[in-house]
């Protein structure tokens, strides 16, 4: 019986599996890699920056026509300290980021993000825009092809025989209403 199982195990694995990962289990990812600072992620300056920084906080992410959809909140300063005083521009807005995905070298990237300040318009807010949208193409990448490899190890029950994943290669995402459908082909040696 056990073998059975091992050969439509195999067979599965052969032709290329799914994976469905859902938004919030995307989101605690990636806050766990980029948030890591009080649920900020710089993007100048650092947590002791009085006058002169820049954050972003809050993402949350769902579709829309076929696309991935992040919105978060900007926080930032762009001032001099004067005599204890910050003198210059600062803002905190929510914005969001339209975009479809793509696989680089086993990474999850942006391709192409569209940003948009949803409220607002100010001159401050204006120069984000414009900054976010040459920087926010680099500044989230999600290693998928490893994240997958350590779920599937972590969900190979243990028994009588040990499994190894020999290779593991992403060709495809998709994003559904709810998640993204990730197209994996894989080779496992169970020994």
């Amino acid at each position: 019986m056990q073998f059975l199982l091992l050969i439509a195990l195999w067979s599965v694995c052969a032709s290329g599996i799914e994976i469905e990962i859902r938004f919030p289990l995307l989101e605690k990812q990636l806050s766990q890699q980029l948030f890591s600072q009080d649920g900020k992620h710089y993007v100048r300056g650092h947590p002791a920056s009085r006058c002169n920084y820049a954050f972003l906080t809050s993402p949350y992410f769902r579709s829309r026509d076929g696309k991935l959809l992040i919105t978060a909140r900007f926080s930032g300063s762009s001032s001099l300290d004067v005599f204890g005083r910050c003198v210059g521009f600062a803002d905190s807005f929510d914005f969001e980021v339209l975009s479809v995905l793509t696989i680089r070298n086993g990474t999850l990237v942006l391709k192409d993000p569209q940003v948009q300040v949803l409220s607002r318009q100010t001159f401050y807010s204006r120069q984000v825009q414009r900054a976010l949208r040459a920087s926010i193409r680099d500044a989230v990448e999600y290693p998928i092809r490893e994240e997958l490899r350590k779920i599937l190890l972590a969900g190979a029950a243990p028994g009588p025989y040990r499994i190894s994943i020999q290779s593991l290669e992403v060709r495809a995402v998709q994003v559904l209403p709810e998640s993204l459908l990730v197209s994996v082909d894989t080779r496992l040696l169970i020994e």
